[in-house]
């Protein structure tokens, strides 16, 4: 194993690089002590999918790293939260007495009530760390109670608020939506923002089918959820929360209902107008209100934002539309500065059996090294779309 230089990669945060290595290891080089510093080392640098990755290649995530250190109990009384969770993937029965659970739980209330973990201090997740926990363990905490968690630091970017947000939507149910509604409806005030940012999180998280007993039925709030959110897309002046609203209107609206969002497509945040974006990702030419649809979306594709530019562009690899106007939109962003944006260009234009594509697609499979990466799943995917197309193949 070269160890020191995938050590030096997890160092400067080059997870492509240890991925690399695992695409082409043997089983065998991941044996023994150096699995277990690889490990030890990507769970320091707070590398959580490369713990995963690890972890699933059969490095022992149990054995002690150097010094003695048990690493369940360092991730959590660190409050590494997805660290945490990689490394207790494997564990099939949380409820055993002797359970890593059990003891990270422990060890996550000790670091909360104590202070400790002061190292991670500004990404210490320990309130999303017990919440995980105990949901896995069978102690339930209300909505409000999680509500709480979450907004002691109140920040949307943060494990804890992310936590609290999942195991409120879970259990996909009218109850849910009802309590995330009426806390939404009573934060309308500048002093609730962060309350109405919460509660319009968890309406987005429960249309998002994380209940596994759920099948494919659509939640039996749809309707509701989207008469509520609709005019707030007129109103909502929150940056943060509007990008909610519009993804959220998004999942749960009839298609009748989508060009409602394009008003926002010019709107001053990026993330609100790449939500515009990302909600177009299979669009007809669809006309509504006098609103050309597509051209909003040719418009996005030539934002100056390079993130905005992409999901542009993805959805028009999932659209059966094909313009002058458009080809000229796409030809123009094959010599993007940003290699996301020349992929997804590349790739529209093929699926419109266009040449002109060949040598950008050319390009990013020479420059591809690994199966894990972006453009070699973009790739992947153009090829099945391509082959589906191809009678006996």
């Amino acid at each position: 194993m070269r160890l020191p230089s995938l050590l030096a990669a997890l160092e400067r945060g080059d997870d492509i690089t240890v991925f690399e290595f695992l695409d082409e290891a043997a089983g065998d080089e991941l044996a023994g002590d150096d699995g277990i510093s690889l490990l030890a080392a990507a769970a320091y640098a707070g590398r959580h999918k490369v713990v995963d990755r690890l972890v699933v290649w059969g490095v022992d995530p149990t054995h002690p790293w150097a010094g003695g250190v048990d690493p369940v109990t360092w991730a959590a009384g660190n409050g590494a939260y997805w660290v945490l969770d990689a490394l207790l993937s494997p564990d099939r029965d949380p409820l055993r007495a002797d359970s890593p659970h059990r003891r990270a739980l422990r060890v996550a209330q000790a670091a909360l009530e104590s202070g400790t973990g002061a190292g991670r201090a500004p990404l210490a997740a320990h309130r999303g760390v017990i919440t995980d926990l105990e949901a896995r363990l069978g102690v339930h905490r209300t909505p409000d109670e999680l509500m709480a968690r979450a907004l002691v630091r109140a920040d949307p970017e943060h494990d804890d608020w992310f936590a609290s947000l999942f195991h409120i939507a879970r259990p996909e149910s009218q109850e849910r939506f009802d309590w995330a509604r009426a806390v939404a409806e009573g934060a309308g005030d500048a002093g609730s923002l962060d309350r109405r940012r919460f509660a319009l999180d968890v309406i987005q998280f429960l249309g998002f089918g994380l209940n596994p007993d759920s099948g494919d039925d659509e939640p039996p709030f749809t309707r509701e959820a989207a008469e509520f959110l609709r005019p707030r897309l007129d109103t909502e002046q929150d940056p943060y929360a509007l990008r909610t609203v519009v993804a959220a209107f998004t999942g749960y609206c009839s298609r009748e209902e989508l060009p409602a969002v394009l008003a926002l497509a010019d709107h001053p945040d990026p993330v609100v107008r790449n939500c515009v974006a990302l909600a177009l990702p299979a669009l007809p030419a669809l006309l509504a209100d006098g609103i050309d649809a597509l051209g909003v979306l040719l418009s996005l594709a030539d934002d100056p934002v390079p993130m905005i530019r992409t999901s542009a562009l993805y959805a028009l690899t999932l659209s059966s539309d094909d313009t002058p106007a458009l080809r000229g939109v796409l030809l123009a962003r094959l010599t993007d500065a940003q290699a996301d944006v020349r992929l997804e260009a590349a790739i529209a234009l093929a699926l419109r059996d266009d040449e002109r594509a060949t040598p950008v697609l050319d390009e990013i499979r020479r420059g591809g090294k690994t199966i894990s990466s972006h453009g070699a799943r973009r790739l992947d995917y153009l090829h099945h779309q391509l082959r589906a197309r191809t009678p006996g193949m």
